[in-house]
């Protein structure tokens, strides 16, 4: 019999809104991001092995990943 198996991160979103991107500089969408490791079985993530890590912010207009930080100096949706 043949397993295929593994470790790794798996990428959850846990919001979607608007935010002025501080690299683009426009007013685009954002995701913001958790990844948190599992076992995968056949390519399957199954069992979490470790609890939430850092959330991070992609920009979806330039794709620049990072820290959820700047969506505290995000300017406020008019």
């Amino acid at each position: 019999m043949f397993f295929i198996f593994g470790l790794g991160p798996k990428t959850k979103v846990i919001e979607t809104n608007q935010f002025v991107c501080p690299v683009c500089r426009t007013r685009s969408s954002y995701e913001l991001k958790q990844q948190r490791n599992y076992f995968s079985l056949f390519f399957i993530p199954l069992i979490p092995l470790s609890k939430p890590k850092n959330s991070f912010v992609q920009c979806l207009n330039c794709r620049t990943q990072m820290p959820s930080t700047v969506l505290d100096h995000a300017q406020p949706n008019v």
